[in-house]
């Protein structure tokens, strides 16, 4: 399963309910670079869609201005879940129901001994047994390997771009696209006949990971479309049909009911919307900007101005 791009999502659900922190950076915007934002109007009304950064530290802040004003003047923050109204604790019961093995079974049944090897090695790091890991299903330990060398180098779902917004929403209203029991719930799906080859690709792209991100977080600033959807395409390479499908569910299958509710705001008079979501939904030739453009719809990507 790969997680440093297609799950960070389901990170921010994951590690909402741990405690991870931070270390401060600094990663400045240069003046006139793009940003992984576009302004999309119609005749009438616009709207702006801002592609998220999930799990992040404190290099991004603070945002440039361009940024800051769109979300200021919005009246409306739309978020894929809102974990701020989220119930932790009943997300917590969630992800143990459904990412973990009934008593009598345990991950070892349902992974190869080269797998279990690989999972032991790379445990072996940080001190951690593989018997700890026992109990939860594929998905969910590709979860936790991942996000091991990725708390560990200070990503923090705290400093994600989706948190800082809701954090910051005030009285704007907040909507939702999906909820986080939702997403936990469609993370689950993946296919079991797929997990063994999926979770050894992800413990040996896990040694990474942090990398992985901070190349992400990179571009992100850059405003680099070009370089983030290579990375994406270098993460899923050499995933099987089974994985290739579930892949699409989780991104392409899901970005008309984003764009749905983005031209609903360019087809009301009295909202102005702001929308964050995660970057890989936003860009591609199936993502929001291209199906907006498809529909007839004016898109501008934002640059930073001479000064954030």
């Amino acid at each position: 399963m790969r997680i440093p791009l297609r799950t960070h999502r389901l990170a921010l659900v994951f590690c909402a309910l741990i405690s991870i922190s931070a270390l401060a950076q600094t990663s400045p915007y240069k003046p006139g670079a793009p940003l992984l934002m576009w302004k999309v109007s119609s005749k009438t009304n616009s709207a702006y869609v801002l592609g998220s950064v999930h799990l992040a530290d404190k290099s991004l802040y603070p945002l440039p201005s361009v940024i800051e004003n769109a979300f200021a003047a919005a009246s409306v923050l739309i978020v894929e879940a809102d974990m701020n109204k989220a119930d932790k604790t009943q997300l917590q019961q969630l992800m143990m129901t459904l990412g973990t093995y009934p008593p009598n079974d345990d991950l070892f049944h349902h992974i190869t001994p080269a797998t279990r090897a690989k999972l032991s090695d790379f445990l072996g790091g940080y001190g951690i047994p593989p018997e700890a890991f026992a109990k939860f299903r594929p998905w969910m330990v590709s979860l936790m390997v991942v996000m091991l060398p990725m708390a560990k180098s200070g990503m923090n779902p705290n400093d994600g771009i989706d948190m800082y917004f809701l954090n910051k929403a005030g009285n704007k209203r907040v909507e939702q696209l999906e909820d986080a029991a939702w997403q936990i719930k469609l993370y689950a799906e993946f296919p079991e006949s797929a997990s063994d080859k999926s979770l050894s690709r992800t413990l040996t792209q896990a040694k990474d990971a942090s990398e992985t991100m901070t190349n992400f977080e990179t571009y992100w600033t850059q405003g680099a479309v070009g370089k983030t959807e290579s990375l994406m395409a270098s993460l899923s390479a050499d995933e099987s049909k089974e994985e290739k499908a579930f892949e699409r569910r989780l991104r392409e299958d899901r970005n008309p009911h984003m764009a749905d509710r983005l031209e609903k705001c360019l087809q009301s008079s009295s909202e102005s919307c702001f929308m964050v979501v995660g970057a890989a939904h936003v860009i591609g030739n199936e993502g929001i900007v291209k199906l907006m453009q498809a529909r007839g719809y004016k898109t501008e990507q934002a640059v930073v101005s001479g000064t954030k």
